[in-house]
């Protein structure tokens, strides 16, 4: 872990019981002050930020308050695995498991990290979580660390036949419940759990382990060298990303029709999370952005975006924040983000692959 002299900091939140205010967040503190802000809320619904804010870039959000720029922040934190499915049965529990298995087979075999050094968790819920230290695999604070691990993540879900590897939450504030709190909707801890334990026991072993809060305690580190090399190609490629993107002027290949994908996601309806309400907006602005749309212009698409394709609607404040931090940031995002999100990738018709499809419409009558 990083050093203690290190300026490091942690976001906070807590699930609240107020009808209009359901989740307080931006409670930004040290490491060492986590276990205080457990205790004002009663270890009822607490989360902390997996990453670590290491000599943190600070700003203003739209209400003037002072936060963590956590994009342009260096982050550190554990490598980790979020595997959700809804249970209501065994069966239904042991999809997750099998997936998980994979995943375990994945870390040990292909990067030789000792079993042991996998550490499982309950989420209290209907998820268990996998956290591997990252100084198993020497890791060194980096501003993408969180997307570093989403496309080790990715490599992993596709050994994973029932697909309940959660990919939504590597964005660079995501917050996990904390070990050994209880979870408000089911009233279960959030408990970790042995090896033997998590292949042997059935859900409702696993659910009379949560009733309490128990303590396992953490494995000494084993390097693994090999997991080290895997895991620096992927830090190496995120840092030649964030290289381009500061020598990046905006623009792409002039576009006179939208790509596929884009023109899905200005359709579409946004209701699942507001993870990905959110990087959808993101993302959409980004690609505005990256066509040399005015700002002034990008917000006004975004805001009727907001209130037409997002259930609930994203407020205009919450639209200004995303199409500020774009313009500011100057942020590229690729094809391979667009098809997540959209769900389209047509590259046969798209007018970034075929100039033949990048005909307006009156060109086209005129031919």
């Amino acid at each position: 872990m990083v050093g203690e002299q290190e300026n490091i900091f942690v976001e906070c939140g807590a699930d609240l019981n107020h009808f209009k205010y359901k989740f307080r967040r931006k409670q930004f503190m040290w490491p060492s002050q986590t276990e205080l802000f457990r205790q004002h809320y009663n270890n009822i619904g607490v989360y902390q930020t997996v990453m670590h804010y290491i000599d943190p870039v600070w700003m203003q959000d739209d209400k003037g308050k002072v936060v963590i720029d956590a994009a342009k922040s260096l982050k550190f934190g554990n490598f980790y695995l979020d595997f959700d499915y809804p249970i209501t049965s065994d069966e239904d529990y042991q999809k997750i498991k099998a997936d998980v298995l994979k995943a375990i087979r994945y870390l040990t075999i292909i990067l030789s990290i000792d079993i042991s050094q996998i550490q499982f968790f309950f989420s209290g819920n209907k998820g268990i979580h996998l956290v591997v230290d990252a100084a198993v695999m020497g890791l060194k604070p980096h501003q993408a660390l969180n997307e570093v691990y989403r496309d080790i993540a990715k490599d992993i879900a596709k050994f994973c036949e029932n697909e309940t590897i959660d990919l939504r939450v590597y964005d660079n504030k995501r917050m996990f419940r904390m070990p050994n709190s209880v979870n408000k909707k089911s009233g279960l801890y959030k408990v970790p759990l042995t090896v033997k334990e998590f292949k042997e026991c059935k859900y409702q072993d696993i659910l009379e382990i949560a009733k309490s809060p128990r303590e396992i305690k953490a494995p000494t580190v084993i390097f693994s060298p090999k997991a080290k090399q895997a895991f620096e190609k992927y830090v190496d490629s995120w840092t030649e990303r964030l290289e381009n993107v500061e020598k990046f002027d905006g623009k792409i290949k002039e576009l006179k029709v939208l790509p596929p994908c884009i023109k899905r996601m200005q359709e579409k309806v946004f209701k699942e999370t507001i993870d990905e309400r959110n990087n959808s907006a993101t993302a959409l602005t980004n690609f505005y952005f990256q066509q040399g749309m005015e700002k002034e212009e990008a917000l006004h698409r975004m805001t009727i975006w907001g209130e037409e394709n997002c259930v609930p609607s994203l407020k205009r404040n919450e639209i200004e924040v995303v199409v500020n931090s774009v313009y500011r940031g100057h942020y590229r995002y690729g094809c391979q983000t667009f098809k997540e999100l959209s769900g389209v990738c047509e590259r046969e018709i798209c007018p970034l692959f075929n100039d033949a499809f990048n005909v307006s419409e009156g060109e086209q009558n005129a031919e």
